[in-house]
């Protein structure tokens, strides 16, 4: 059967390879027979309701090697697992409708006979085949049909016994969500008009890599380093919403309101170099001296294959601090493009890969000195904002 068109999971599986003969009935020469099917065990307690949030536990499967007549025959397995136990009927509805999502089997094929599943994968995928899409439509409890095909030398796959578990799932999204993104707008922010460009006026922050972000809602912490002066900056949530979402300095440095019109601006004690943590659930931030040691370039650029590796400059940000530190620059970029940034002129600074992430409209991450090349995946038109003392970054796909 050519099954074509089954949405992969990613598994945890045994990891040793090898494979099992069979006795040898037929004497010196055993002659390759093909059986009808072969068994997969029942797994222990399969009616008794797995709790996949709770459960630390791997969910295994064991199976026997299918008899090929006693010839040592090199099997290959690959696991499948549905809502129903028609898997034919599924697997047919899922060729001829791509949106379709009715069978998952596993993307890469095993040689021995157990797997194991992470519960969490595994639970993202069942939400996958129920096509849930909020916490209000996910069932209680669910019955999980699995089958094991397998195949070996140029036969045709065969299938073993259908086995069925009972599982309570729980919510997950099938996307995560972007993370929340403020902005930074002030006397020593941008070009320092305190207006709404997203460029100048409202410098956006950086995600972080290593921070987590909560997959529904795209909350968690967001960073800046940059020069501040005591006359004051704020935090905007958004550059369209007529300041309706900010935050401003309560009565002393170290105190915040949120949405509060009436609030001061945020003025540090002293003109300088700070951190700038942004917690985008509680709203509450972290301003503190920058501790690391920091180069003030004159010149940012964008180096790759799109431009035979010299530079193309990128635009200082914060032309009203007397240091800058965040870049910016708009480009067309290709799918297989391949960039670094570097200081212009030279490549005694440069940073390339770190850690990437993907975003719905593009990607954030960390560069690192003297890393490989970034690549891009997709056509487009790009925002590309830099921070060079933190070597963070984000590609806005327009």
């Amino acid at each position: 059967m050519n099954i074509k068109n089954i949405l992969y999971a990613t598994m945890i599986g045994a990891a040793c390879a090898g494979f099992t003969a069979c006795d040898d009935d037929n004497g010196s020469n055993p002659t390759l027979t093909v059986p009808e099917s072969f068994l997969l065990n029942t797994p222990v307690l399969s009616e008794n309701p797995i709790d996949l949030e709770e459960t630390s536990d791997s969910i295994a499967l064991y199976w026997s090697q299918p008899n090929y007549g006693g010839f040592p025959a090199v099997t290959t397995y690959n696991v499948q697992y549905a809502l129903s136990d028609n898997f034919d009927e599924l697997i047919q509805r899922q060729e001829e409708n791509e949106e379709f999502v009715g069978v998952i089997q596993m993307d890469e094929p095993l040689n021995v006979c157990n797997t194991a599943f992470a519960p969490s994968d595994f639970n993202r995928n069942l939400i996958k085949l129920a096509g849930v899409s909020s916490v209000d439509e996910l069932p209680e409890e669910m019955d999980v049909f699995f089958r094991i095909v397998a195949k070996t030398y140029s036969t045709e796959p065969i299938y073993s016994n259908i086995v069925k578990i009972k599982v309570q799932p729980f919510f997950q999204a099938l996307q995560a969500a972007d993370p929340v993104l403020w902005y930074l707008t002030g006397n020593a922010i941008g070009d320092g008009s305190w207006n709404s460009d997203h460029q100048f006026g409202c410098v956006p922050m950086y995600f972080s890599p290593n921070e987590t972000y909560n997959e529904l809602d795209g909350t968690g912490n967001i960073v800046w380093a940059g020069y501040l002066v005591p006359d004051g900056f704020k935090f905007r949530g958004s550059t369209t919403d007529s300041w309706a979402t900010q935050i401003g300095q309560g009565d002393a440095f170290g105190e915040y309101k949120l949405n509060d019109g009436g609030s001061a601006n945020i003025s540090v004690p002293e003109a300088g170099v700070y951190f700038v943590k942004l917690n985008t659930q509680t709203h509450v931030p972290e301003i503190t001296l920058y501790e690391g040691r920091w180069q003030t370039f004159q010149s940012i650029s964008v180096s790759g294959t799109f431009n035979e590796w010299a530079d193309t400059e990128m635009e200082p940000v914060n032309t009203a601090a007397a240091e800058n530190h965040d870049w910016y620059l708009n480009i067309d970029l290709k799918a297989g493009d391949e960039i670094k940034f570097k200081q212009t002129g030279t490549w005694d600074f440069n940073w390339g890969w770190g850690n990437l992430i993907n975003l719905s409209a593009g990607y954030y991450g960390i560069g690192a000195q003297n890393g490989g090349n970034f690549y891009i995946s997709e056509d487009g038109n790009y925002d590309i904002y830099f921070n060079d003392l933190l070597g963070m970054f984000r590609f806005v796909r327009l």
